[in-house]
């Protein structure tokens, strides 16, 4: 499971780089009952160049769906990937 959507990054002198359909992937996963810590590479393509990675805090519901699952519903929750589509 992962999302793919376009994806603007900002370089340490200020220019933007736009990736089209860059792959969202959750490389890594931690966390206890009440909460869960998250990595997200995004990456050019799929098992491509690692572009950028993101921490996120969520918490997980034990009665729902596998907790990866859960993971990227979350994700698809917030603004920034709002628009983000499974793949």
């Amino acid at each position: 499971m992962a999302l793919a959507k376009t994806i603007t990054l900002v370089n340490n002198f200020q220019e933007f780089s736009i990736f089209e359909n860059a792959y969202l992937k959750v490389t890594s996963f931690n966390g206890s009952k009440e909460n869960v810590s998250l990595a997200l590479g995004i990456f050019k393509e799929k098992n491509k160049v690692l572009l950028h990675k993101q921490e996120y805090v969520f918490t997980l519901d034990l009665e729902g769906p596998n907790p990866i699952k859960q993971a990227y519903e979350y994700l698809k929750t917030l603004p920034e990937f709002s628009d983000a589509i499974d793949c």
